[in-house]
This record gives C-alpha cells, sequence and structure tokens, in this order.
C-alpha cells in the first residue's frame, strides 16, 4: 500500500469514523450477548465489516508511523459526518 498520496488530515477524519463505527459495533454486539440474543445476519455482517474497515485503518496507520508520518487523531468531542 503506497502511503504517498494520503492526505494526513483525510485519514484522520476516515479513522475517526472507522473507530466511531467500530465502537458502535462492538457495543451491539455486546449488547446481544448480554441480553442472550445472537446477532442477526446483517447485524453480523455489519460488525465483520466494521472490523475490517478499522483494522484497514490501523494498517495503514502503522505503514504511516514506519514512514515517519505523525497522525494525531484528536479526541471522542471532534466533529465528525457518520456518513
Amino acid at each position: 500500500m503506497d502511503i504517498g498520496d494520503i492526505d494526513p488530515e483525510d485519514f484522520q477524519h476516515e479513522w475517526r469514523l472507522a473507530r466511531r463505527e467500530w465502537d458502535q459495533a462492538n457495543q451491539r454486539k455486546l449488547e446481544a450477548q448480554v441480553s442472550g440474543v445472537p446477532l442477526t445476519e446483517a447485524q453480523q455482517a455489519a460488525w465483520l465489516q466494521a472490523k475490517s474497515r478499522f483494522e484497514a485503518c490501523e494498517q495503514l496507520w502503522d505503514q504511516m508511523y514506519k514512514a515517519g508520518v505523525v497522525v494525531v487523531v484528536g479526541g471522542d468531542d471532534e466533529d465528525d459526518d457518520l456518513a
């Protein structure tokens, strides 16, 4: 993967959205486990998609770090769109 064309600000935004989506999917999964009601097929697919998206961002973050790029994502209070 080439990190040369990546805008750090765009990546920050993407990472925050992926992290928020992953957190929400994990919360839904935990609630399902606690309630004893398994995730629906659609919820399971959404969980896997959120996991994959966040893991891809984490891999890219590692590559950027190894290339000497510092990425600061800010706090959870950042005003990001979920779209």
